[in-house]
């Protein structure tokens, strides 16, 4: 229960990020708010933005549902890949007929690319500590 909770943690705190991210910039910018797709984006600037957000709300979800379940790491690191799995396939059924080709095939390498490095970090960062408490 506790890789679930904690994988389901880390995945809607990773979607608040981004999606706060787009509030701002959608404040500054648009009347109107669109959670996910370029239409709202102003400009190649903040479609780069954007991803860079993508990939560091990801590691930063995946990173605090790993911490959190400690002793269930792998198993809440495999809920929250499904997740994020689950969620780019919503996000591209939803959006096929709005937001180019090009955005639909770059833009969920961003999680992927935050799944990633959120695993090697989180080794990293355990290992570090192994070495550090003998």
């Amino acid at each position: 229960m506790k890789a679930l909770f904690s994988a389901l943690f880390g995945f809607c705190f990773s979607l608040f990020v981004e999606g706060f991210s787009r509030i701002i910039i959608s404040f500054f910018h648009t009347q109107e708010f669109v959670f996910f797709g370029v239409s709202a984006l102003p400009s190649l600037s903040w479609i780069i933005v954007i991803y860079i957000v993508s990939i560091m709300a990801t590691w930063l979800g995946v990173m605090l549902a790993l911490s959190i379940s400690n002793e269930y790491a792998k198993k809440t690191y495999i809920i929250i890949t499904i997740l994020i799995s689950i969620w780019i396939i919503f996000e591209i059924l939803s959006s096929l007929k709005m937001v180019p080709i090009w955005y639909l095939v770059t833009f969920p390498l961003t999680s992927i690319i935050g799944l990633y490095l959120s695993k090697i970090t989180y080794k990293i960062n355990k290992k570090h500590n192994a070495l550090s408490n003998t």
